[in-house]
Formats: C-alpha cells, sequence, structure tokens
C-alpha cells in the first residue's frame, strides 16, 4: 500500500528519474549535494570544537575549586580566600562558581597581591607577561601554559588526550609548604627533568 505522508505525483518521479539521465542537471544536483554536506560537515565539527572548549574551562574552575579538599595548609585554614589575576573563561567560571557557593574570592591586579591569597588562579595571559611566579607560604597558584611551572607556579592545567589534568610541580608546592593529598597525586601528572611521569602506575601519554 502506498504512503500516504509523503506521496509523488507520476509526473513528478519521472522528471527525478529523468534527471539521471541528463548529464547537465546530474552534476550541478551532485554539486549541490557536496556543497551542503561539507556545509553540514563544517557546522558539527565547529559546534564539536566549541562544546570541547566550553567543557575545558568549565572543568578546569570546578578542579580549582575541589583543590581546596585535596590540599593542606601550613596553618590548617578552615576559610580559604580564593585569588584570579587575570580574566579568562576560566576566571569568570571560577567568580560565577565560588558565589554560587558563598566562598570568598578576591579579583587581583597585581602579583605583588599574592601573599593575601590561599588559592590563586592566574589567567594565561598574565602569566605570559610574568618573568617568575613568587613562592608564598601557604600560597596554591595555579595557571596554564608549558611555561607556569617553570616560572614557579604549583599546579598547572593541561589538556591530556582531550581531558584537562593537572600538572603538579612537588617541590614548588614543599617550598610554599603545602600538602598535597595522595588522591590527587594519583591523577596528576609529575614533572621531573627528563620526563612527565603520572601518579600511579603509568605515564602520560
Amino acid at each position: 500500500m502506498p504512503s500516504s505522508n509523503c506521496p509523488l505525483s507520476k509526473s513528478l518521479l519521472n522528471k527525478m528519474i529523468g534527471l539521471i539521465y541528463k548529464s547537465y542537471h546530474f552534476c550541478r544536483l551532485y554539486f549541490i549535494y557536496a556543497v551542503v554536506t561539507l556545509l553540514i560537515c563544517a557546522y558539527t565539527i565547529a559546534n564539536k570544537t566549541y562544546a570541547n572548549n566550553v567543557a575545558d574551562y568549565e572543568i578546569s574552575a570546578v578542579y580549582i575549586y575541589r583543590f581546596s579538599q585535596f590540599v593542606t595548609w601550613p596553618e590548617g585554614n578552615t576559610t580559604l580566600t580564593y585569588c584570579t589575576l587575570g580574566t579568562d573563561n576560566i576566571a569568570l567560571t571560577l567568580s560565577r562558581l565560588l558565589k554560587a557557593k558563598n566562598n570568598k574570592i578576591v579579583t587581583l591586579t597585581s602579583i605583588s597581591q599574592l601573599a593575601q591569597c590561599q588559592i590563586a588562579y592566574i589567567s594565561r595571559q598574565k602569566g605570559v607577561g610574568l618573568t617568575q611566579i613568587p613562592i608564598e607560604r601557604g600560597v596554591l597558584t595555579i595557571g596554564t601554559g608549558d611555561s607556569f611551572l617553570e616560572k614557579g607556579g604549583i599546579i598547572e592545567l593541561r589538556s591530556v588526550n582531550n581531558k584537562v589534568r593537572p600538572v603538579i610541580a612537588l617541590s614548588s608546592a614543599k617550598k610554599s609548604e603545602l600538602t598535597i593529598s595522595s588522591k590527587l597525586l594519583k591523577i596528576a601528572i609529575l614533572p621531573s627533568l627528563n620526563s612527565e611521569q603520572q601518579g600511579g602506575d603509568n605515564h602520560a601519554q
């Protein structure tokens, strides 16, 4: 029984069949089909990339917020002050998250103000402009970028195999008198002089 949802007239059906035998029309239709297919693919890839970027900065913000549960401060602080230096998607998302949880957050204007913080996020743009990140007692510094740890930062948030991973400089954490929980170390990357070894049994790829 023919379907009544999308009926085709006999004349229209004949025209569609006729296109197959007319090379010009067939090529034109093929070209239109190819263009539309490419546009759909480009749109899908663009949206997928955008979604991954959104996920990256949201996950990074949650990481920063949760670090307080896996770090012990020298004074045993129960109330922590979060700080941000520079404005980017991570800083903005972190700020919204902290305000929703009624946590204290301070926006820094200079790296010299670092001592008033317990957890400080430094944006990539600000980090690039710094020659050194001060190692302050009881201050956990977090940022992004390949040179962040080399400049004195303690935790770098890095994308590895499309997943955000914390890279921890234990020597800098020790100088700041911060104790990192073994639970955090198990999922972190621990850089050494010659390689970057993942906490636990595996190596980061």
